[in-house]
């Protein structure tokens, strides 16, 4: 087991070893309406904040993590399973994060004008304005970027944040509250919670909390969707996926072996943008299959030297071996090593049917399916066969052919002869279509996503009354028509 819960309290463990790491008390009910009545008070002030002190208090918090940067890797790693280089990457992106949103800060939040047409007296213009508590809940397969990612961009837009992590790995962010309280001295922005799904759902019940951003399941997700939704709470939703990697028969072969490995497995496959269906054009079928299971066959998952970490929930561990049985009964299953314990050896499962679960839900391991497919369209149908709309891969040479194809696959990013590199590059939204959830992190989007836009107008020239007032409307209404007349015809 990954957590145990009991006796009011959460007792973390590595599923990679079995070690018990830490344990922590459950926050309470009554804990959680105190700390959101307390983030709704420091909201009171902070929503109107400049952007110059949202700035120096993230700097802040960027040079602490920096200086924690070995302290998170430990933690990171030890309370999910993952390598030590798959936690060091977690760190980098969090920081190129934060870097990349301050340098978009304005640009994203800052005063705009707009056009005011004919009506040349008056003045226009937009400002995004905090929604107040931004009540997040952060999943447990990245638990440090994907809690730290809105939680930047929540702060910067200038709400107090509320942030429930994911009880399998709260250690990741009970770390991240120290460093934020030590390096900005601000620590009602930023409140922890810590427990079970009853605590999320209390936060997103709550009235203290003015927008909700959930990373996780589409099941969850849903229902985060049904609760918000009559009280029209707004909602940031990244949910599930089952990312198609296309490869036609013009794509550089070996390259598109490696980015599927690569794609598939790193995070043992525990990452919403993995690739989990590989659909390669007939004429190459065969050598990619060949090569790709021969590679399959040569990594394993464990511990020590292994390339592949271990399976962080005991819940994902048993979907991905039932998975694996059942595609065993109907179709070829190439498997790498593995040592004992919470690991699923690499697997590539060559033609499944198409209503296998394998290819109809969310697998989150170190699993492939391939397929043969004959034409473009062929390639785009199967890709949209599951409803989900994460992200997608195209590989190829053909650019009219990778623009049709990548034009209508039903995705938030497609990449182009590339895998996951997508989720580094912070100033591009990140967020799905469909099954996927909806809503964008990241980029000026990101920030915008946590932000009330709210439009002005002003007089340039303040004149005792307007020409189409009521004193003045007659005389209004049959130089309109001239107006019109004039203007638009």
């Amino acid at each position: 087991m990954s957590v145990r819960i009991s006796d009011n309290t959460l007792e973390v463990f590595n599923p990679a070893t079995g070690e018990e790491l830490s344990s922590l008390t459950i926050t309470s009910h009554s804990d959680l309406d105190s700390i959101l009545i307390k983030s709704k008070e420091a909201a009171e002030s902070y929503n109107y904040s400049s952007f110059f002190k949202r700035q120096q208090l993230m700097t802040q918090f960027s040079k602490g993590i920096v200086r924690n940067m070995d302290e998170f890797v430990e933690i990171v790693c030890s309370e999910t399973g993952k390598k030590s280089v798959e936690g060091l990457m977690e760190v980098f992106i969090s920081l190129e994060h934060i870097t990349q949103s301050l340098n978009h800060h304005y640009e994203a939040l800052g005063k705009k004008s707009r056009r005011v047409g004919i009506l040349k007296t008056r003045k226009a213009w937009i400002e995004y304005e905090a929604m107040g508590v931004a009540g997040i809940i952060s999943p447990w397969n990245f638990p440090l970027i994907l809690t730290a990612s809105p939680l930047v961009e929540a702060i910067l837009a200038g709400n107090t944040v509320v942030l429930k992590p994911s009880e399998q790995t709260p250690l990741t962010t009970q770390l991240l509250k120290k460093v934020w309280d030590e390096a900005t001295g601000e620590t009602e922005l930023f409140q922890p919670v810590y427990g079970a799904g009853d605590l999320g759902n209390a936060i997103v019940c709550s009235q203290n909390t003015d927008v909700i951003c959930f990373t996780g399941s589409t099941a969850v997700g849903r229902k985060i969707a049904e609760v918000c939704a009559p009280i029209f709470k707004p909602v940031i939703l990244e949910l599930g996926g089952k990312d198609p990697m296309i490869v036609l028969e013009d794509a550089d072969i070996d390259r598109s072996v490696e980015a599927a490995i690569w794609g598939g497995l790193s995070n043992a496959g525990q990452t919403c943008i993995s690739v989990e269906r590989i659909f390669v054009q007939e004429k190459i079928y065969s050598e990619m299959v060949n090569k790709l299971s021969d590679a399959i066959q040569q990594i394993s998952s464990g511990t020590e030297d292994s390339s592949v970490g271990a399976i962080s929930v005991d819940t994902t561990l048993e979907k991905i071996k039932n998975q694996i049985a059942n595609a065993k009964i109907s179709s070829e299953v190439i498997e790498g090593r593995r040592s004992d314990g919470w690991f699923i050896a690499p697997t590539l499962i060559v033609n499944p049917p198409f209503d296998a679960a394998i290819l109809q839900e969310e697998t989150f391991g170190p699993v492939m399916s391939i397929h043969p497919f004959k034409s473009i369209l062929n390639a785009v149908e199967l890709a949209n066969m599951t409803g989900y709309g994460l992200s997608a891969s195209v590989f190829g040479r053909n650019k009219r052919n990778i623009k049709y194809i990548s034009r209508r696959i039903n995705a938030g990013v497609i990449s182009i002869n590339d895998v996951l590199t997508h989720y580094g590059i912070a100033d591009l939204p990140f967020g799905g279509i469909g099954l996927s959830g909806i809503g964008k992190v990241h980029g000026k989007e990101g920030l915008r996503a946590f932000s009330h836009q709210k439009g002005y107008i002003s007089t340039r020239i303040q004149l005792k009354s307007e020409f189409w007032w009521y004193k003045k409307s007659k005389i209004f209404g049959r130089y309109l028509k001239k107006l019109i007349k004039w203007k638009y015809l």
